[in-house]
């Protein structure tokens, strides 16, 4: 799987101002090494025992709880370590037989050291949203 260019360009983003926020001025080298770094992308689809409409109301509620909203049905959170590193979730939502079907997709940057933020930023989102239905 590879990184949509708008979850590359949040990524960077994010990482860069986690640069600023550690020294004044690291941002840009932060922000040039984001983008060479590989990504931890996961992509996991439950069921909700919901309709379109309720689904998508509570995929944004969980969002907005869990981290930024940048669209719609996506949000960027902090994953990994302390959660410092900026991961991006985005949730697709389809209906067959009545029930939502969601697809959470985590992504994030990996360094040296694994941490498997994207997966750990979309196992989250899963977790408030399977503890959050009826």
């Amino acid at each position: 799987m590879e990184l949509t260019p708008e979850e590359q360009d949040l990524l960077v983003a994010g990482l860069r101002a986690l640069g600023d926020r550690v020294h004044r001025g690291a941002g840009r080298g932060a922000g040039q090494m984001a983008r060479r770094l590989r990504a931890d992308i996961v992509e996991t689809t439950m069921e909700l025992r919901l309709s379109l409409p309720a689904a998508t109301e509570l995929v944004a509620r969980a969002l907005d709880a869990l981290g930024t909203r940048t669209a719609a049905l996506q949000a960027v959170m902090g994953a990994g370590t302390m959660n410092l590193n900026p991961a991006v979730v985005t949730v697709t939502l389809s209906e067959h037989d009545g029930r939502a079907i969601a697809v959470v997709r985590g992504a994030a940057k990996e360094g040296l050291i694994r941490q498997r933020a994207g997966e750990k930023a979309a196992r989250r989102v899963v977790e408030y949203l399977a503890a959050a239905q009826p």
